[in-house]
């Protein structure tokens, strides 16, 4: 099992605190779906080792400084319909050969499932269950759950404003409240840490 990782998630939390620099000290940065560093390095750092994604339609393919490794989670309702398509759309969405990104299995997202009792978990949480069985300490940063606000962090005025209106459907297909309880749980138990916390150590 390896050591420590660092899930920077793309809540406008992120954003709170100028962490750049200590972010950077992690020998291990994970970060999730579009996140975007440029002009935020100050606040959220710019490492980036691991991408974690879930190789939807909307996934940007990463042209340059594409991390070392990528983790795929694709929900397990998807996979158990139809896994040799994703199988083969996935390096096409990525612009990644199959050899260098990792596709977690229809039976493991199950189990995730299961496990939370949370039925098609957010990209950022099946991360956090994924890295919990593969380092010994895992850190968040970032995590908001949209609970506060349905916008990420690198989102425009505009498209901030259209979200928190509630004009679109961004998130409403994920149990949002029942992932950050389950989250809350986790650090109430020390079982993984918030940035801060850490920090605090």
């Amino acid at each position: 099992m390896n050591d420590t990782i660092l899930i920077i998630a793309n809540g406008p939390s992120a954003l709170k605190k100028e962490y750049g620099s200590i972010i950077d000290t992690f020998s291990e940065v994970a970060r999730i779906n579009n996140y975007k560093i440029t002009e935020y390095h100050n606040f959220i750092g710019n490492k980036t080792t691991l991408w974690f994604n879930g190789a939807n339609k909307k996934i940007k393919i990463r042209k340059i400084n594409t991390p070392k490794k990528t983790v795929v989670f694709v929900p397990y309702d998807i996979l158990k319909i139809k896994e040799e398509e994703v199988i083969k759309r996935t390096p096409k969405r990525l612009g990644l050969d199959p050899e260098k990104y990792q596709l977690v299995s229809m039976e493991k997202m199950r189990q995730y499932e299961i496990d939370s009792n949370i039925k098609r978990p957010t990209t950022g949480f099946n991360s956090i269950m994924w890295s919990m069985e593969n380092y010994k300490n895992v850190i968040i940063h970032g995590f908001d759950f949209f609970l506060t606000s349905r916008h990420h962090y690198y989102d425009s005025y505009l498209i901030k404003k259209v979200l928190d209106w509630g004009l679109t459907n961004r998130s409403k297909k994920h149990d949002n409240i029942s992932e950050k309880n389950y989250i809350n749980n986790l650090l109430e138990n020390k079982k993984i840490y918030t940035l801060s916390d850490f920090i605090k150590k």
